[in-house]
């Protein structure tokens, strides 16, 4: 695929610095950044290349840049006060993430996007799902998520009633994975961008901020879940995405199916033991046996000491254990 340029352009050479490495940083597909300190510098690149997009400070820019080759402009504001004439102003002094979302928004509305990528790379869909509650799945899930993200473009998603991610972040999500799929019902032709506006990263895993509430899972079928992970594999470059489950899911057997391997924890204890073979009964009943051939159960064993938080799931015992299944159980699985 072609890529198209992004420049930025900032005489504050740290903040150019900063932004250039967060834009790096992201999939920022089509886009290649170009980063220029000033204005004659970036002309030169322009007389020999095509910018798509111009990201200019405040500091930066001037008039006559309007009848430069490029396609888009936005100034990062610095006074607060319009720049240019009918040139489209956003605050410089806002989160790289906001910068982001907007540019990304900006250029989609511009263009309208009709075009869709593809990619085609066989992403496989990995399940975690316990009918056995506090057994360490989202520890389990969110690990192997990061071990497989350092050589490997992985995305993760929670389905959790109450995952409690925000809090344990200490962050505030602007949207959910209920926004990924409004975007995906309604705008579909924008849903790669919309995708990248809203994707968060953990030591490395991309993920999806869970739902807020549990009923917004309660409401949406799982047919609708099976098409949007279907989407995401046609239009992204991921090559796992991990998917922690719950009862909440509809359709959740459904889900499981479309899993390339599916892993189950579980306790030696009596009533866990019950459940999971009220589970496995319920499952042939409903003819869902062949989950069964792809799932692999564990009874983890007892850590000494867990990661304190999770950016930190990548060291330690639990990422040992997790990394040696990895390799018996996903990388020379076929499925």
């Amino acid at each position: 695929m072609v890529k198209k340029i992004l420049a930025l352009c900032d005489k504050e050479e740290s903040y150019l610095r900063h932004m250039a490495d967060y834009l790096g940083k992201k999939d920022m597909r089509p886009f290649m950044v170009r980063a220029f300190t000033n204005a004659d510098q970036l002309k030169k690149f322009t007389e020999k290349n095509n910018a798509e997009l111009l990201l200019i400070a405040e500091n930066a820019y001037r008039d006559e840049i309007k009848d430069w080759p490029i396609k888009h402009i936005l100034i990062l504001n610095e006074s607060g006060n319009l720049v240019g004439t009918n040139v489209e102003n956003i605050n410089k002094y806002q989160s790289s993430e906001n910068i982001f979302r907007t540019v990304m928004n900006y250029y989609m509305e511009e263009n309208g996007l009709a075009g869709r990528l593809s990619t085609g790379n066989g992403m496989k869909i990995i399940g975690n799902y316990s009918p056995v509650r506090r057994c360490m799945q989202t520890t389990f899930a969110l690990s192997m998520g990061q071990i497989l993200a350092k050589k490997h473009k992985t995305l993760y998603l929670n389905f959790e009633s109450y995952s409690g991610f925000g809090y344990l972040l200490n962050r505030e999500f602007a949207a959910d994975i209920t926004d990924v799929l409004y975007y995906f019902n309604c705008e579909r032709e924008k849903l790669p961008y919309r995708l990248e506006g809203m994707i968060q990263t953990i030591n490395g895993l991309d993920y999806i901020p869970p739902v807020l509430s549990y009923k917004d899972l309660t409401e949406i079928e799982g047919k609708e879940w099976i098409e949007l992970f279907r989407e995401i594999e046609r239009t992204s470059e991921y090559e796992y995405l991990i998917l922690d489950l719950s009862d909440q899911m509809k359709g959740l057997f459904d889900v499981l199916r479309e899993c390339f391997r599916v892993f189950t924890i579980v306790k030696e204890d009596g009533f866990a033991e019950a459940k999971l073979r009220q589970y496995e009964e319920v499952m042939k009943m409903m003819d869902y046996g062949d989950i069964a051939a792809k799932t692999k159960k564990w009874a983890l064993p007892e850590f000494c000491r867990l990661p304190p938080g999770l950016e930190q799931l990548t060291h330690g015992e639990v990422a040992a254990y997790v990394k040696e299944i990895i390799e018996k159980d996903i990388y020379t699985y076929e499925g």
